[in-house]
């Protein structure tokens, strides 16, 4: 198939590009910047330029594609959440969300499907139960956001397109996401707990985040949401204790909650400090299997960088 990536560039799509030519697609990338992106995944990969804003040079990538997969997003924790700071948080994603959907209906011949990126925020920051699929969406700025960001793509479901939604969960990989974040203290020697170390995290290893999204892919009938996260969730305690043992090095600190929302503000409040028992309700149902069923397994694979 011919598929295309938006947002092929970052962590998660650098990955999937990798495994997706593995595996015999012809692979598309959407890019502002079309030599930087070609350095960054090779002249192997299509680069098709689209600024994320203008509507008719998105019809002209979309000619002969099968596929999209739209992964399209600026990070949600990289500092402190200002006005301006959410706004543009919530454009990345609800603006070419919006696009896609206006560009895709104006076309004749549609892509069979788009997997969308989404995230667990949509079901709030205090879900101390086990919740699946099912659950309703909470509350705070993050679930309010994800609930508009699949609005954006959900007409298409009328459409003949088949929509998925990646509800992610922290995603580890050693370049990158929460993990790096975990990581600066211990180059120190200085392990740190978060909080008070009981909020859940619901985790998924970067490798199994794409084996997820390919079985989405190939799943034709797999639509809605989907959450990938882990089966097995972790306080944020035992997860950099894991850390931790894993890299040996010691754990010697806390922050506490008040403090970091003092420097972080809401960000905090809703990434750092939220308690999320996620599970992957219908990856389960379909079969899927993981290769990580425990934080301890996935950062032994990480930082012993086993091949596939």
């Amino acid at each position: 198939m011919n598929i295309l990536i938006i947002g092929a560039t970052g962590l998660i799509g650098r990955a999937l590009v990798t495994e997706l030519k593995t595996a015999g697609h012809k692979v598309i990338a959407s890019s502002r910047n079309v030599e930087k992106a070609r350095c960054i995944l090779g002249d192997d990969t299509e680069i098709r330029q689209w600024d994320g804003r203008t509507l008719q040079d998105l019809l002209k990538i979309l000619t002969g594609i099968d596929g999209i997969v739209n992964l399209a997003g600026e990070n949600i924790a990289s500092g402190y959440w200002t006005t301006k700071r959410k706004k543009k948080i919530a454009d990345s994603r609800i603006g070419p969300g919006k696009l896609l959907t206006e560009a895709i209906l104006q076309l004749n011949d549609k892509p069979a499907f788009l997997i969308q990126a989404s995230g667990i925020g949509f079901y709030g920051t205090r879900v101390t139960t086990p919740a699946g699929e099912n659950q309703g969406a909470g509350k705070g700025f993050i679930a309010r956001l994800v609930v508009q960001w699949e609005e954006s793509v959900s007409p298409l479901q009328t459409a003949g397109v088949r929509v998925a939604y990646l509800r992610s969960g922290v995603v580890l990989a050693k370049d990158g996401g929460m993990l790096d974040k975990i990581l600066l203290p211990f180059r120190f020697y200085t392990g740190t707990i978060l909080g008070s170390g009981k909020q859940i995290i619901s985790w998924i290893a970067l490798k199994d985040h794409v084996r997820a999204t390919l079985h989405l892919i190939k799943n034709k009938k797999a639509q809605g949401p989907y959450n990938l996260v882990a089966p097995v969730p972790v306080t944020m305690q035992d997860f950099i204790r894991t850390t931790g043992k894993v890299i040996r090095k010691p754990v010697w600190f806390r922050i506490p909650g008040f403090l970091l929302k003092i420097i972080l503000g809401q960000m905090a409040s809703e990434t750092i400090l939220a308690s999320q028992h996620i599970l992957p309700g219908k990856l389960a149902q379909e079969g899927f299997s993981f290769r990580f069923e425990n934080p301890e397994e996935a950062l032994h694979d990480i930082f012993t960088e086993k091949p596939d």
